[in-house]
């Protein structure tokens, strides 16, 4: 079952975030289940909305590439996920989506 994750990281600095995110390889070589990541800013910290192709691809993928990340960078913040079966997806600009993420703040090699 396609289910979408959300990942609230409390604290997180933008140097924290971009450290994780390089040290996993996430953008060069993605996860096979992934289908979206989404990263906002927040009051708190980040908030991280991914679709998975199944919460234990999301799991798996979580014990295996990001825990790893974090024991090793010393990034110990606490997180909140939940995972949600997807009711709908609606992306009309998708083709616009290359040119928005190259100017986007936590983009690689920002």
């Amino acid at each position: 079952m396609t289910v979408v994750t959300t990942i609230d990281v409390y604290d997180m600095t933008n140097a924290e975030y971009r450290a994780v995110l390089d040290l996993m390889g996430v953008e060069d070589r993605p996860e096979p289940g992934i289908y979206l990541h989404i990263t906002a800013q927040t009051d708190f910290g980040y908030r991280v909305l991914e679709i998975w192709d199944s919460q234990a691809g999301f799991e798996e993928f979580t014990q295996r590439r990001m825990v790893p990340a974090m024991k090793e960078l010393g990034v110990d913040r606490k997180a909140e996920i939940t995972v949600k079966p997807l009711h709908n997806v609606f992306v009309p600009r998708l083709s616009e989506l290359p040119g928005l993420l190259e100017g986007l703040p936590g983009a690689p090699g920002t």
